[in-house]
């Protein structure tokens, strides 16, 4: 079970289109700032860092948001376009903002399509790095609450037969071998009397399984929003079709990033209104 939250504003500050007629920088990659509100208590939760500081600072300063507000960084997982700026937003978040994680998210991994490309998180943000630069870590696998109605995943269980692992690797024993992505963790708020919230990054263990990891983890079956990227690019029609199916048992999906415009497109046909269109400077509000 979980507790609940009475508000969520949910605003992308990077992702790869920045849109129509705006000053937002656009940039390969995802950032989206939650602000979640009890009472009279707010909090500020980033999810995912982007590329690199360059855009998410200056994106941030022309949304007003103060880096020091930050009262948590949350990373999804490990690739580079959603942790390189993580170390630039350091240098101006207050000390102790806490930095949530997966444990394994300081593995080397790669892409062996682009001559053993690394992929993982950039060099300047090892754990050293960040807590030096005040950073306090919490790296935990399993399900908990950062606060009262806003949980981690923790690990995604593999149950569907459908959405494969990426084709990237890990070195062990001196040889490439497929990474499991285990790394791949997401936030679920829970909006009184609306439902749930979810916000992936790369959704590398599959959407599907995390929208059912969520339902299960939080006995909650309503699911008012999924927002974020569903890394459909390369996905067969069994994948497609199931996860589409899927997706329209949700008030909404935001979507964009790495989920691909066919697949896009499949989401937009079946769920007409329901859908939209993730860009820089887009905001989505749940609750009172």
């Amino acid at each position: 079970m979980i507790g609940s939250v009475d508000k969520l504003k949910a605003t992308c500050i990077i992702i790869d289109d920045a849109g129509y007629d705006t000053e937002f920088l656009g940039q390969f990659g995802l950032s989206i700032l939650l602000e979640v509100t009890s009472g009279n208590v707010s909090r500020r939760i980033l999810v995912d860092t982007g590329l690199t500081s360059k855009a998410l600072l200056y994106n941030m300063e022309l949304h007003g948001v103060d880096p020091k507000s930050l009262d948590f960084i949350f990373l999804t997982h490990c690739h580079y376009d959603h942790t390189g700026g993580l170390d630039g937003l350091l240098d101006k978040t207050r000390k102790g903002v806490k930095v949530v994680a997966h444990p394994d998210i300081f593995r080397a991994c790669y892409t062996l399509k682009q001559k053993k490309r690394y992929i993982g998180i950039p060099t300047d943000n090892i754990r050293e790095q960040i807590e030096k630069k005040g950073g306090q870590l919490m790296l935990n696998k399993a399900t908990f609450e950062l606060i009262p109605g806003v949980a981690s995943t923790g690990e995604i269980e593999r149950l569907t037969s459908y959405e494969p692992l990426e084709n990237v690797f890990i070195i062990e024993e001196g040889e490439y071998v497929q990474d499991p992505e285990l790394d791949d963790i997401t936030l679920v708020v829970n909006v009184r009397d609306r439902g749930l919230v979810i916000i992936a990054g790369c959704s590398h263990a599959g959407i599907v399984n995390i929208m059912r990891q969520a339902r299960r983890i939080t006995g909650i079956d309503e699911i008012a929003a999924v927002i974020g990227g569903f890394h459909l690019r390369v996905a067969g029609e069994e994948q497609l079709t199931k996860t589409v199916a899927e997706l329209s048992t949700a008030g909404q999906v935001c979507t964009g990033h790495c989920t691909g415009f066919k697949a896009m497109k499949l989401i937009s046909d079946d769920m007409g209104d329901r859908f939209s269109l993730l860009q820089c400077g887009s905001e989505l509000e749940y609750g009172s």
